[in-house]
């Protein structure tokens, strides 16, 4: 460890600084009220309640996390959460773990080009919006994924085939759709590498994702969900499939808008297009071209939650191999590609990081309602039952009934209402309606923080 490190100062310089600047960045938004019910507060809670013995349930979503995403790979993150049970420890190791994901992207580069453009690359990913956003939107569990699937290629180019069975394992484990990824993972293998090593990923992966949506899901009283975002398609899974395919001038109109075109370029153009060089390994890209693609739920297709999680690996390898292939042609192509790299990438930074003086105003470390948020988070007893404004929902969960405001079961200790923002409610006359049954109670006293902020509190 020591010799590689001295070895390749530079590469553990920019880990530390990447992750110095975006565990700061993370840890802020939490501080200053960004984060949210979905997803903060639901991770938080389920991490939480697995340390008081009740496994990943938390109230937001009603049921064990496992019965909406399967992800056993949290499990072993338990042991790192109960050391510091806290939202910052939940956005400190996702920030870590995006931050060595570096480490096998690096060495694959090293392998299959030379340590000058393992570097290059390198820096093309700390420098990529959309790991940025993934990084800095609350906390998921795919964006694990990201290190995972990155591993998994390292030892596949080394042919060490047992270490990467074992984060294949890992990788499949993260989430139901990331057992998609490596279904593609081992067609990618069979064709191009090693038929019998990507028959049996292959094989195993379907059946694993037949197990995990039929059986295993079902019995926590769950299963594969948001398939309302595909609608068009159908209700089911096998309809979804069937009409896309059968379909075509369905599926094409859904694809091709001026939405998701630009959501491409927002992808590709921070690494120069070069993954579209590579045509092997195009087929990478296809789960989460049709996660993403085949909707008309927009968030999945803007660049700015954690969506892109499942893309992010394999644009990456189709860099590496986008660029092998531009390196192998005459010495003209060579000359010009690093200046275009650069030139793209900085353009793709500017234009869609959250760094980016653009995406960065200091007012959203100041806003206004900070202050009164921490006022309220203060007042609140640790063992009271609570409804909450959603930015307020994640500093609340380490307790058994914390509920988003309108849709707690029952009548809670605290009720706590922005009333410039009825994000919790479908309008205005609902939001009347949720504070006129606890008034006529007449159990609770309303406070008035600012004339924005009320808090109905049950009487003593």
């Amino acid at each position: 460890m020591i010799n590689f490190i001295k070895q390749n100062k530079i590469i553990v310089i920019i880990i530390i600084t990447y992750f110095l600047i975006f565990a700061t960045y993370s840890g802020l938004r939490h501080y200053t009220f960004q984060t949210q019910t979905w997803d903060m507060a639901v991770f938080e809670q389920s991490f939480w309640n697995t340390t008081q013995g009740k496994l990943m349930w938390n109230n937001f979503e009603g049921k064990n996390h496992f019965a909406i995403h399967f992800s056993p790979f949290l499990l072993l993150l338990v042991p790192l959460y109960a050391v510091w049970p806290s939202p910052y420890n939940l956005l400190i190791i996702q920030t870590s773990a995006l931050a060595v994901a570096a480490l096998p992207l690096y060495l694959l580069a090293k392998k299959i080009l030379d340590k000058k453009w393992a570097i290059i690359i390198t820096c093309l990913y700390f420098l990529y919006p959309s790991l940025h956003w993934v990084n800095l939107f609350d906390f998921h569990e795919v964006s694990f994924a990201i290190p995972l699937i990155l591993t998994i290629f390292y030892f596949l180019e080394k042919k060490r085939f047992l270490w990467s069975s074992v984060f294949l394992i890992l990788a499949a484990s993260v989430s139901e759709n990331m057992i998609m990824a490596v279904f593609f993972i081992g067609l990618y293998v069979l064709i191009l590498k090693n038929r019998k090593y990507g028959s049996i990923v292959t094989i195993l992966s379907f059946i694993y994702f037949i197990l995990v949506s039929t059986i295993i899901m079902p019995a926590l009283d769950g299963g594969i969900v948001r398939l309302d975002r595909y609608s068009q398609f159908g209700q089911t899974v096998p309809e979804i499939i069937t009409n896309a395919i059968l379909k075509p001038s369905l599926t094409l109109q859904t694809i091709f808008t001026s939405a998701k075109m630009f959501y491409l370029l927002k992808i590709f153009l921070p690494v120069a297009f070069l993954p579209l060089i590579a045509w092997q390994t195009l087929i990478l890209l296809v789960p989460g071209l049709i996660q993403n693609l085949l909707t008309n739920y927009e968030s999945q297709f803007i660049n700015f939650y954690q969506y892109d999680s499942i893309l992010i690996p394999f644009i990456f390898i189709g860099v590496i191999f986008g660029l092998k292939k531009i390196l192998a042609k005459e010495k003209a192509s060579r000359k010009i590609i690093l200046p275009t790299i650069t030139l793209l990438t900085l353009i793709g930074f500017l234009w869609n990081s959250p760094l980016s003086h653009f995406n960065f105003p200091l007012a959203k470390f100041t806003h206004e309602r900070i202050e009164p948020f921490k006022q309220i988070v203060t007042m609140i007893p640790d063992d009271a039952s609570v409804a909450a404004y959603t930015n307020l929902v994640p500093h609340l969960t380490h307790r058994d009934h914390i509920y988003m405001a309108g849709h707690e079961p029952f009548l809670v200790d605290y009720a706590i209402i922005n009333s410039e923002d009825i994000f919790d409610f479908p309008n205005e006359e609902s939001l009347n309606q949720y504070l006129k049954i606890y008034q006529e109670t007449n159990q609770y006293e309303i406070l008035s923080i600012d004339d924005k902020y009320f808090i109905l509190k049950r009487n003593e």
